[in-house]
């Protein structure tokens, strides 16, 4: 999509959010009954969107774009989490325009890693009064996008390289909102990998979960010893790190909410069945 078509859908979002979730309510309130059932909104925006992706599918104009720049991004969250985004910064020439058009594609690790700037690939372009662009790889549907979604269990032989630690990231705490932070029983460490696969001519990032205690000398610019699948150099692993396990601390935390709330439970049980054994007295005794 164009800048300023994401900036206007962006506000049109903001305006139209808030609209959508008050009016109901408002219909609902000036006919005094309900008309428009409250979960209506929490549909309407998905079905809304995922339409628009089918349409793009169906509608949208197949034309050559040039990739101008690769991006490869970490994104990361401050309890551990962590996105990757692949990006293809292209431009394409709108018919009756004398400036190429940019626009900023989504884009699959095969195919990104396929790609070279300067290079020209077919995408499907939408666009509406020149304001709104919307685009994607022509090799790029709804449907695979929502299989994107699923986490890929990596196939075939398993190879052995050298990687360079680009970032490590080190998880000790676990934040919560408006109620500070706790220390992790299991602090684990988030490491950013930077190597060629074999075959390719471009460097990528593989990210590794791993358990502080098992490497603690590890530092940034350190060269290690990795293992990759063959069909996924981006899930790359560090020979001799123990896996990390979020999933442990997390449960831990769960844990302790668990026991609060069974506590909570069992005394609430125990105040009801004195009250209950109290009234049956009661009862009892005026029937007597």
């Amino acid at each position: 999509m164009n800048f300023e078509g994401g900036f206007l859908l962006f506000v049109g979002l903001m305006i139209a959010l808030p609209i959508l979730f008050v009016l109901p309510r408002l219909v609902n309130w000036l006919a005094g009954r309900k008309l428009i059932p409250l979960w209506l909104t929490f549909v309407l925006v998905p079905a809304a969107i995922i339409c628009g992706s089918l349409y793009l599918d169906t509608a949208g104009t197949v034309t050559p774009v040039k990739v101008v720049e690769k991006r490869e991004t970490i994104d990361l969250g401050r309890n551990g989490s962590w996105h990757r985004r692949l990006s293809l910064h292209v431009e394409y020439q709108p018919p009756d325009e004398l400036i190429p058009a940019p626009l900023t594609l989504g884009c699959d690790a095969a195919t990104f890693d396929a790609l070279h700037t300067g290079q020209t690939v077919e995408a499907r372009v939408l666009s509406f009064k020149q304001a709104f662009k919307f685009a994607r790889l022509k090799n790029r549907s709804t449907f695979s996008f929502m299989a994107g979604l699923f986490p890929h269990t990596p196939q075939g032989p398993w190879k052995e390289s050298t990687a360079i630690v680009h970032k490590i990231t080190h998880i000790t705490k676990f934040y919560r909102h408006r109620a500070g932070s706790s220390p992790l029983r299991w602090p684990y460490d988030i490491v950013q990998l930077n190597f060629t696969p074999d075959g390719r001519t471009e460097a990528i990032t593989a990210v590794d979960t791993i358990e502080a205690a098992s490497m603690p000398n590890l530092a940034e610019g350190n060269s290690v010893r990795i293992t990759w699948p063959q069909d996924d150099p981006r899930g790359a692993k560090i020979v001799g790190a123990r896996p990390g396990a979020p999933w442990a601390n997390w449960f831990y935390d769960i844990g302790e909410w668990v026991v609060l709330f069974v506590a909570i439970f069992g005394f609430l049980a125990v105040i009801g069945f004195i009250k209950r054994r109290r009234k049956r007295a009661r009862m009892r005794a005026a029937t007597g």
